[in-house]
């Protein structure tokens, strides 16, 4: 391998470093089962999206990337998509960046958790479909999915980030 071929993985793996970064800034630890905690994302100030199945308490616990502990209460759910919505006391939530562009098959994406102290997880994986409407085992319609081949640790989410190329 070249310089060149060396220099162009550095770049790729550094942004990868900072895409991670990036996500984790808004990536937060949902405890609200009795074994591992889950993970959520920041939606809004106050708001966490997370997995409807991992709450199975009524006292939540919500964890932000900086290590800060708030309680959380669940205001929506809906078991057919298996979403739930919690609202954080104190708000001060990171949000999570929407990417600017869509996402397209072939592209690369790193799947985020935080399932508990130990910080954030990373998996890589490639956009192998993306397709419309879609029925959950639960029942629910979902208007769009990605599927991805990036291995799913506990606690992963999603998220895309389109590749730059190498000036």
């Amino acid at each position: 391998m070249d310089r060149e071929e060396r220099d162009l993985l550095t770049a790729l793996s550094e942004a990868m470093a900072e895409a991670v970064a990036r996500g984790a800034a808004a990536t937060v630890t949902v405890d609200a089962r009795d074994r591992l905690p889950a993970t959520g994302v920041g939606y809004a100030a106050d708001l966490v999206l997370t997995a409807d199945h991992v709450i199975e308490r009524e006292e939540i616990r919500v964890v932000l990337p900086d290590g800060r502990e708030r309680s959380a209460v669940r205001i929506g759910r809906d078991p057919s998509t298996d979403l739930a919505l919690l609202r954080v006391a104190e708000g001060a939530v990171p949000i999570l960046e929407i990417a600017e562009r869509e996402p397209r098959v072939g592209q690369l994406v790193l799947a985020l958790g935080r399932p508990g102290a130990e910080g954030v997880q990373a998996s890589l994986g490639v956009i192998s479909a993306i397709g419309g409407a879609l029925r959950t085992p639960w029942g629910g319609w979902l208007e769009r999915y990605i599927r991805t081949d990036a291995i799913m640790y506990l606690s992963l989410i999603h998220i895309s980030e389109p590749t730059r190329q190498a000036e």
